[in-house]
C-alpha cells in the first residue's frame, strides 16, 4: 500500500500526480492541500526517446535511403526485446539483419548501392557500432568472442551457411520490419 503524500493523511494513495507521477493522494482534497508544497518540485519527466510513430522515418535525399527517426539505441533495445544481458538474441538479430542486407531483402533495398550490399561481416559490425543500435550493456570486447563463435559454430548463425529470405522470416518471425529498420539506420549512419 502506498500512503497518501498529503501531510497528516494516513489513507491509501490511490491516485498519483498527473504531471510528475511521483506523489500519491487519496483524493482531490488532499492533492489540493499538498499542492503549495509539491508544486515547487513537480516536473514532468523528461522523455527517454523522441516520440515515434510505428512508421516514423525520415528520408535522406542525398543517399536516397530512409532513416528511423530515433537518435539513440534506446529505441531499438526495447523493440528488439533486449531487456537482459543475454547476448544470444543480439547475435541472432545481427546475423539476420546482415543476411537481409546481403540478400537485398529489406525496405528500400533497390536504393542501396550494390557495393554496400556486398560488405563483409567485419565491416557490418563496424557500421553497427557507428550506428549505435546495440543495447547499452553490449561490450564489443566482451561480446566479440561470443559473436565469433556464433557466426562460425552455431547451426543457424554460421555465416558460411546459405539461407533464403523465407528462412530468415521463419527465424526472425515478427521482427522483419524491425530488422529492416536496423539495416536502414546502419546504412544511413555510415
Amino acid at each position: 500500500m502506498v500512503q497518501c503524500n498529503a501531510a497528516g493523511c494516513a489513507q491509501e494513495g490511490k491516485n498519483q500526480c498527473a504531471r510528475c507521477k511521483q506523489r500519491f493522494y487519496c483524493g482531490a482534497e488532499c492533492q489540493q492541500k499538498d499542492w503549495p508544497t509539491h508544486k515547487k518540485k513537480c516536473k514532468r519527466p523528461a522523455p527517454i526517446d523522441p516520440p515515434l510513430s510505428a512508421y516514423g522515418q525520415t528520408f535522406n535525399v542525398l543517399t536516397r535511403l530512409s532513416n528511423p527517426m530515433s537518435a539513440t539505441a534506446t529505441f531499438f533495445a526495447p523493440m528488439f526485446g533486449y531487456t537482459s544481458t543475454s547476448p544470444e538474441k543480439v547475435y541472432k538479430d545481427l546475423v539476420n539483419a546482415y543476411r537481409m542486407l546481403r540478400l537485398g531483402a529489406h525496405m528500400n533495398a533497390s536504393r542501396v548501392p550494390s557495393a554496400l550490399q556486398e560488405i563483409d561481416f567485419k565491416e557490418w559490425m563496424e557500421r553497427i557500432g557507428r550506428a549505435r543500435v546495440l543495447p547499452a550493456w553490449w561490450d564489443a570486447e566482451v561480446n566479440s568472442a561470443g559473436l565469433e563463435a556464433y557466426t562460425s559454430q552455431d547451426t543457424w548463425g554460421r555465416l558460411d551457411r546459405t539461407v533464403t529470405r523465407t528462412e530468415i522470416e521463419g527465424d526472425a518471425q515478427k521482427r522483419m520490419y524491425t530488422l529492416g529498420m536496423m539495416i536502414e539506420r546502419v546504412l544511413n549512419s555510415s
